[in-house]
Protein backbone atom coordinates (compact mmCIF):
# COMPACT_ATOMS: atom_id res chain seq x y z
CA UNK A 1 0.00 0.00 0.00
CA UNK A 2 1.34 3.44 -0.88
CA UNK A 3 2.79 5.40 2.01
CA UNK A 4 1.64 8.75 0.61
CA UNK A 5 -2.07 9.54 0.50
CA UNK A 6 -3.83 11.47 -2.22
CA UNK A 7 -2.84 15.17 -2.29
CA UNK A 8 -6.35 15.83 -0.94
CA UNK A 9 -4.88 14.83 2.42
CA UNK A 10 -2.07 17.37 2.25
CA UNK A 11 -2.91 19.66 5.15
CA UNK A 12 -3.31 23.36 4.51
CA UNK A 13 -1.27 25.86 6.47
CA UNK A 14 -4.19 26.65 8.79
CA UNK A 15 -4.58 22.98 9.70
CA UNK A 16 -3.51 21.74 13.12
CA UNK A 17 -1.63 18.99 11.28
CA UNK A 18 0.31 21.18 8.86
CA UNK A 19 3.68 20.90 10.57
CA UNK A 20 4.75 18.57 13.39
CA UNK A 21 7.36 19.56 15.94
CA UNK A 22 10.82 19.07 14.46
CA UNK A 23 9.56 18.32 10.94
CA UNK A 24 9.03 20.37 7.82
CA UNK A 25 5.51 20.52 6.35
CA UNK A 26 6.58 18.09 3.60
CA UNK A 27 8.09 15.67 6.11
CA UNK A 28 4.95 15.97 8.23
CA UNK A 29 2.77 15.09 5.25
CA UNK A 30 4.93 12.08 4.46
CA UNK A 31 4.96 10.95 8.10
CA UNK A 32 1.18 11.17 8.38
CA UNK A 33 0.88 9.33 5.06
CA UNK A 34 2.97 6.54 6.54
CA UNK A 35 0.80 6.40 9.65
CA UNK A 36 -2.35 6.25 7.53
CA UNK A 37 -0.91 3.44 5.42
CA UNK A 38 0.01 1.49 8.57
CA UNK A 39 -3.48 1.86 10.03
CA UNK A 40 -5.03 0.77 6.73
CA UNK A 41 -2.76 -2.27 6.56
CA UNK A 42 -3.74 -3.25 10.10
CA UNK A 43 -7.43 -2.80 9.32
CA UNK A 44 -7.19 -4.89 6.17
CA UNK A 45 -5.56 -7.77 8.02
CA UNK A 46 -8.01 -7.54 10.91
CA UNK A 47 -11.31 -7.18 9.08
CA UNK A 48 -11.16 -8.91 5.70
CA UNK A 49 -14.49 -10.80 5.60
CA UNK A 50 -14.62 -10.49 9.39
CA UNK A 51 -17.50 -8.89 11.28
CA UNK A 52 -16.81 -5.22 11.96
CA UNK A 53 -18.77 -3.77 14.86
CA UNK A 54 -18.47 -0.02 14.76
CA UNK A 55 -18.74 2.40 17.66
CA UNK A 56 -17.61 5.93 18.43
CA UNK A 57 -14.53 4.72 20.27
CA UNK A 58 -13.23 2.85 17.24
CA UNK A 59 -13.52 6.02 15.14
CA UNK A 60 -11.70 7.98 17.84
CA UNK A 61 -9.01 5.29 18.13
CA UNK A 62 -8.33 5.27 14.38
CA UNK A 63 -7.91 9.04 14.38
CA UNK A 64 -5.45 8.74 17.25
CA UNK A 65 -3.55 5.96 15.51
CA UNK A 66 -2.98 8.25 12.52
CA UNK A 67 -2.21 11.52 14.30
CA UNK A 68 -1.32 11.04 17.98
CA UNK A 69 2.34 10.11 17.46
CA UNK A 70 3.11 13.49 15.90
CA UNK A 71 0.25 15.53 17.39
CA UNK A 72 -0.44 14.08 20.86
CA UNK A 73 -2.70 16.95 21.92
CA UNK A 74 -5.08 16.51 18.99
CA UNK A 75 -4.87 12.92 17.75
CA UNK A 76 -7.82 10.84 18.88
CA UNK A 77 -9.57 13.74 20.62
CA UNK A 78 -13.08 14.81 19.72
CA UNK A 79 -13.29 18.52 19.03
CA UNK A 80 -14.68 20.87 21.69
CA UNK A 81 -15.48 23.80 19.39
CA UNK A 82 -17.86 24.24 16.46
CA UNK A 83 -16.57 23.16 13.07
CA UNK A 84 -17.53 24.03 9.52
CA UNK A 85 -16.63 22.30 6.28
CA UNK A 86 -17.38 22.86 2.63
CA UNK A 87 -18.94 20.64 0.01
CA UNK A 88 -18.64 21.24 -3.72
CA UNK A 89 -22.04 21.38 -5.35
CA UNK A 90 -22.69 19.90 -8.83
CA UNK A 91 -22.81 23.40 -10.34
CA UNK A 92 -19.25 24.00 -9.19
CA UNK A 93 -20.18 26.16 -6.23
CA UNK A 94 -19.26 25.68 -2.59
CA UNK A 95 -21.68 25.16 0.27
CA UNK A 96 -20.58 25.54 3.87
CA UNK A 97 -21.96 23.05 6.36
CA UNK A 98 -21.73 22.83 10.14
CA UNK A 99 -20.52 19.72 11.91
CA UNK A 100 -22.46 18.29 14.82
CA UNK A 101 -22.55 20.31 18.04
CA UNK A 102 -19.50 19.27 20.10
CA UNK A 103 -21.68 18.13 23.00
CA UNK A 104 -23.54 15.73 20.69
CA UNK A 105 -20.59 14.25 18.79
CA UNK A 106 -20.39 10.94 20.66
CA UNK A 107 -24.15 10.41 20.52
CA UNK A 108 -24.32 11.24 16.81
CA UNK A 109 -21.40 8.96 16.00
CA UNK A 110 -23.10 6.19 17.97
CA UNK A 111 -26.22 6.66 15.86
CA UNK A 112 -24.17 6.44 12.66
CA UNK A 113 -22.34 3.33 13.83
CA UNK A 114 -25.55 1.69 14.99
CA UNK A 115 -27.10 2.25 11.57
CA UNK A 116 -24.10 0.58 9.91
CA UNK A 117 -24.13 -2.32 12.36
CA UNK A 118 -27.86 -2.83 11.81
CA UNK A 119 -27.54 -2.94 8.04
CA UNK A 120 -24.66 -5.41 8.20
CA UNK A 121 -26.50 -7.56 10.75
CA UNK A 122 -29.49 -7.81 8.43
CA UNK A 123 -27.45 -9.42 5.64
CA UNK A 124 -27.29 -12.88 7.18
CA UNK A 125 -25.40 -14.65 4.39
CA UNK A 126 -22.88 -12.08 3.24
CA UNK A 127 -22.40 -13.69 -0.16
CA UNK A 128 -26.13 -13.45 -0.82
CA UNK A 129 -26.07 -9.67 -0.36
CA UNK A 130 -25.61 -7.60 -3.50
CA UNK A 131 -22.56 -5.42 -3.96
CA UNK A 132 -24.81 -2.35 -3.84
CA UNK A 133 -26.41 -3.45 -0.57
CA UNK A 134 -22.96 -3.84 0.94
CA UNK A 135 -21.64 -0.52 -0.37
CA UNK A 136 -24.80 1.17 0.88
CA UNK A 137 -23.94 0.10 4.43
CA UNK A 138 -20.35 1.33 4.01
CA UNK A 139 -21.62 4.62 2.58
CA UNK A 140 -23.85 5.17 5.61
CA UNK A 141 -20.80 4.86 7.86
CA UNK A 142 -18.46 7.01 5.76
CA UNK A 143 -20.89 9.82 5.05
CA UNK A 144 -22.10 9.81 8.64
CA UNK A 145 -18.61 10.30 10.06
CA UNK A 146 -17.91 13.11 7.61
CA UNK A 147 -21.24 14.78 8.38
CA UNK A 148 -20.69 14.64 12.15
CA UNK A 149 -17.12 15.93 11.60
CA UNK A 150 -16.00 14.77 15.06
CA UNK A 151 -12.43 16.10 14.96
CA UNK A 152 -10.93 19.53 14.53
CA UNK A 153 -8.89 18.20 11.58
CA UNK A 154 -8.23 14.84 9.94
CA UNK A 155 -11.86 13.81 9.54
CA UNK A 156 -11.45 12.56 5.96
CA UNK A 157 -8.56 10.29 6.87
CA UNK A 158 -10.35 8.76 9.85
CA UNK A 159 -13.49 8.31 7.77
CA UNK A 160 -11.49 6.73 4.94
CA UNK A 161 -10.09 4.12 7.33
CA UNK A 162 -13.66 3.37 8.46
CA UNK A 163 -14.85 3.11 4.86
CA UNK A 164 -11.99 0.81 3.89
CA UNK A 165 -12.46 -1.42 6.94
CA UNK A 166 -16.19 -1.62 6.22
CA UNK A 167 -15.64 -2.63 2.60
CA UNK A 168 -13.03 -5.22 3.55
CA UNK A 169 -15.28 -6.67 6.24
CA UNK A 170 -18.01 -7.02 3.62
CA UNK A 171 -15.72 -8.91 1.24
CA UNK A 172 -15.11 -5.98 -1.10
CA UNK A 173 -11.91 -4.16 -2.11
CA UNK A 174 -11.37 -0.73 -0.69
CA UNK A 175 -11.97 2.10 -3.12
CA UNK A 176 -9.51 4.95 -3.54
CA UNK A 177 -10.13 8.19 -5.38
CA UNK A 178 -6.76 9.14 -6.83
CA UNK A 179 -7.45 11.21 -9.92
CA UNK A 180 -9.03 14.65 -10.00
CA UNK A 181 -12.06 13.34 -11.93
CA UNK A 182 -12.51 10.58 -9.35
CA UNK A 183 -12.38 13.10 -6.51
CA UNK A 184 -14.96 15.25 -8.28
CA UNK A 185 -17.28 12.26 -8.61
CA UNK A 186 -16.67 11.43 -4.94
CA UNK A 187 -17.52 14.95 -3.80
CA UNK A 188 -20.61 15.27 -5.96
CA UNK A 189 -21.97 11.89 -4.86
CA UNK A 190 -21.72 12.89 -1.19
CA UNK A 191 -23.47 16.27 -1.32
CA UNK A 192 -26.91 14.97 -0.36
CA UNK A 193 -25.65 12.70 2.43
CA UNK A 194 -23.51 15.43 3.98
CA UNK A 195 -26.15 18.13 3.79
CA UNK A 196 -28.50 16.58 6.35
CA UNK A 197 -29.24 13.44 8.34
CA UNK A 198 -32.06 12.72 5.90
CA UNK A 199 -29.84 13.09 2.84
CA UNK A 200 -29.46 10.10 0.54
CA UNK A 201 -26.32 7.96 0.45
CA UNK A 202 -27.53 6.26 -2.72
CA UNK A 203 -25.37 8.27 -5.16
CA UNK A 204 -22.23 7.49 -3.19
CA UNK A 205 -23.22 3.85 -2.61
CA UNK A 206 -23.74 3.45 -6.35
CA UNK A 207 -20.36 5.03 -7.07
CA UNK A 208 -18.69 2.69 -4.57
CA UNK A 209 -20.41 -0.36 -6.07
CA UNK A 210 -19.30 0.56 -9.57
CA UNK A 211 -15.72 1.15 -8.44
CA UNK A 212 -15.62 -2.04 -6.36
CA UNK A 213 -16.96 -4.20 -9.17
CA UNK A 214 -14.29 -2.91 -11.56
CA UNK A 215 -11.41 -2.90 -9.08
CA UNK A 216 -8.44 -5.22 -9.70
CA UNK A 217 -7.84 -5.40 -5.95
CA UNK A 218 -8.76 -8.59 -4.11
CA UNK A 219 -8.30 -10.02 -0.66
CA UNK A 220 -4.93 -9.60 1.08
Amino acid sequence: MDTLPHPRYRDREESRFFCANGLTPEATWQALGGELARVLDDAQRAFWRTLLRMDAERVRWWHGAIFARHFPHDGGRFRVAPAFFGVVTPDGGMRQLAGTDPLAIRAELTTVCTAFNGQVGAFGDLDAASVLDRTRAAAVLYAGILRVHPFADGNHRAAFVALSAALWSLGLPNVEFDEDAEMTAHDEALVSALSSKEGSVEPFATLLADRAEHSPRSQP
